[in-house]
């Protein structure tokens, strides 16, 4: 298992994160389950919520379920695409979230299941190492002496 890099500056451009509000459990399904099938996500979790919002010039409020799709890079354009379609709100809320760091073997499962060919290792940081003292070729190595003993 790796560890996670520790300066969370650069931001992991391979995964992208992208959040939907649906109108219900049904819907949120659907589009997950869509959007897994199409391979345009990896995987959609969805959890109930309580929206509060402005619509058409006063406050509305709703249950609604959002949904939380995990895509790659190279298919997050269709994906949204897809959404916009296929949501029945007339202005759907379809959010792409910045990912500023990833468990590099989630991120490889990830770019294996919706696009086995997309999937790059990270950059390998080089380890330097100490030099080892060895003795030139063709030469046998010095040998070191015993300690002398010590008299009392």
């Amino acid at each position: 298992m790796t560890a996670p890099p520790l300066d969370p500056t650069g931001a992991d451009r391979r995964l992208r994160v992208v959040y939907v509000a649906a109108a219900d459990a049904a819907e949120a399904r659907l589009l997950g389950t869509g959007a897994v099938e199409r391979r345009l996500a990896a995987c959609a979790n969805s959890w109930p919520i309580r929206s509060v919002y402005w619509w058409k010039g006063r406050v509305e409020r709703a249950e609604e379920h959002a949904l939380l799709l995990k895509t790659s890079a190279k298919k997050l354009g269709a994906l949204m695409l897809y959404l916009a379609r296929a949501h029945s709100y007339a202005v759907p809320d379809i959010v792409e979230l910045q990912v500023s760091r990833a468990h590099e073997p989630y991120v490889r499962w990830l770019l294996e299941s919706i696009d086995p060919e997309s999937w790059e290792p990270a950059p390998r940081r080089r380890v330097t190492r100490p030099v080892s003292r060895r003795a030139p070729a063709g030469r046998a190595p010095r040998r070191t002496r015993a300690p002398r003993p010590r008299p009392y």
